[in-house]
């Protein structure tokens, strides 16, 4: 071939204002691909303009707008994209979000690669109205089988692939996830104090990623604080709760009245990295008590800024946390209780150093190497 290979990548999700999940997945992509500079030419498809915020975009990554009405049927992927992909030349494409455009099987075509990032949505029964849940159901089969190979996050994530759709196991790659770059560098003291201090007075406080998410399970922690609080944690504690924004936020504050620890209670909204950062540094420990997950970001954020964790038993969050999680039922108040006043009284033993090398190890640099290494695989 006479030319660099090239490259389409699904990046809808990047070009959100203040972008989360799929969306900082790609702009990570989007940064460690400029340092490590592949022989490869990648067109970003997208449907929105240019954020604000978007990062600058290496010269060697071109972004393609494609606009069609007709978002209720998805017409984005199944019509638009395919005619696109081809007129374009592409010699692989990747699936950042879960899907893939249909293809009849003919010769040409590129190669397919997807990034499930987990499949929670085709069988958990959450979020049933949601467009792209609904979506998702329908067309996951077809993916798995259309897709030459499959990236997901975990290896609770590639089972879960496994054991509901028929496919090759060798297809499917785990390819963690990785941290934001401010978590692999401590926090300075003085600025962790002073978020403290900002926060809760200079208060000690237990933290949580909070969410609106019914799998999140986010109500929990407020009986887990009376308890605490009833058996011995110091009655100066705080309990602060992140990532709360309207409607999430009014249920949360409701769910505290309720229990009756509102006022020892600071719920926030979403935070910047580096405030993120700081507030997992100065917390006691943190608790991330979700039902279920394709990984475990909160887990392995905590982990590593030095912060014990207390989490579920269940699903990938104990291998997003490894040897130096704390684990529990989190359909139990009783266990989530007893594991967190385990973790209270081994604070003082927590392995910080071996438990911050463990969680740092999960870098975008490694991701965007892993997910060349399957292109080029792919590629002739």
């Amino acid at each position: 071939m006479d030319r660099p290979f090239r490259i389409g990548l699904d990046f809808r999700e990047a070009f959100r204002e203040d972008p989360r999940g799929i969306g900082l997945y790609c702009r990570h992509l989007m940064r460690e691909y400029g340092e490590i500079r592949p022989e490869m030419e990648f067109l970003l498809f997208h449907e929105r303009g240019l954020p604000g915020d978007m990062p600058e975009i290496p010269e060697f990554m071109q972004p393609h707008r494609l606009e069609i009405k007709g978002g209720r049927y998805h017409l984005w992927e199944r019509l638009a994209l395919p005619l696109r992909l081809r007129s374009e030349g592409i010699d692989l494409y990747h699936g950042t979000y879960n899907t893939l455009p249909p293809w009849l099987p003919l010769p040409g075509n590129p190669k397919m690669v997807v990034t499930l990032h987990d499949i929670l949505v085709t069988w958990m029964g959450e979020d049933l109205q949601d467009p792209f849940v609904r979506y998702a159901r329908k067309v996951t089969g077809r993916v798995v089988r259309q897709a030459d190979a499959i990236l997901t996050v975990s290896e609770f994530s590639k089972q879960d692939i496994l054991r509901r759709y028929p496919c090759d196991p060798d297809k499917v790659r785990v390819v963690h996830n990785g941290i934001h770059p401010l978590f692999h560098v401590d926090a300075p003291e003085d600025d962790v104090d002073a978020m403290r201090q900002r926060i809760t007075g200079g208060r000690p406080y237990i933290f949580v990623v909070g969410s609106a998410l019914d799998r999140k399970n986010s109500d929990i922690l407020f009986p887990l604080f009376r308890r605490l609080v009833a058996e011995g944690l110091p009655d100066d504690t705080l309990l602060v709760m992140s990532s709360l924004t309207g409607e999430s936020l009014e249920r949360r504050r409701q769910a505290a009245r309720e229990v009756g620890v509102e006022a020892d209670c600071r719920l926030l909204g979403y935070q910047s990295w580096e405030d993120l950062r700081l507030l997992y540094s100065g917390a006691m420990f943190s608790v991330y008590p979700s039902l279920a997950e394709g990984w475990g970001i909160p887990v392995v954020e905590s982990l590593a800024c030095g912060t014990p964790v207390a989490t579920s038993e269940r699903t990938a969050m104990p291998e997003a946390g490894g040897d130096f999680g704390r684990y529990f039922d989190p359909e139990s108040l009783d266990s989530v209780t007893q594991a967190c006043q385990d973790l209270i009284g081994g604070l003082d033993s927590f392995p910080t150093e071996a438990a911050q090398q463990f969680a740092r190890g999960f870098s975008w640099k490694a991701c965007a190497e892993k997910t060349l290494d399957v292109y080029r695989e792919l590629l002739p």
